[in-house]
């Protein structure tokens, strides 16, 4: 039999795009997406239509997508996404693990760009109410944000 790994590194990573971060108390809901994909972690937006959920930054934020790693990478599906029609399971509260763009402070507020990327710079950026950075960061990378 051949051998998949023979060596293991001494540090894993924290976390990944969308993983839930604790157990906290936490409230996750389910829309239906209409946009053309959306990858983990990334912000969700009340759809033109009932129980469904856009990319497109407005006020009426829905939460952050949790990942799914039951999803299979096709010709039509990347690695850690969900395309239109997917059900996605949405984080409107509690903690969740999120690819961040620049260094941010614990306490920081969330901010979102109109390319979907999460910051912590106000500047023509969308605020994601309620949200605040959980960690801080000395340069871009996974955070955990929080909305309590």
């Amino acid at each position: 039999m051949a051998v998949l790994q023979s060596t293991f590194g001494e540090t894993y990573d924290k976390g990944y795009a969308g993983m839930d971060a604790s157990g906290e108390l936490s409230n996750i809901i389910t829309r239906t997406l209409e946009s053309a994909s959306v990858a983990f972690g990334k912000a969700l937006y009340a759809g033109t239509a009932d129980n469904q959920a856009v990319t497109t930054p407005s006020a009426r934020l829905l939460g952050f997508a949790l990942a799914d790693k039951s999803l299979p990478v096709t010709s039509t599906r990347a690695a850690d996404t969900f395309i239109t029609g997917d059900n996605v399971a949405i984080k409107n509260r509690g903690s969740i693990w999120v690819s961040v763009s620049v260094a941010v402070a614990d306490g920081d507020l969330v901010y979102v760009t109109n390319a979907g990327v999460i910051t912590n710079v106000s500047t023509s950026n969308t605020l994601a109410t309620g949200w605040e950075f959980q960690d801080t960061l000395a340069a871009a990378g996974i955070g955990r944000i929080v909305r309590r």
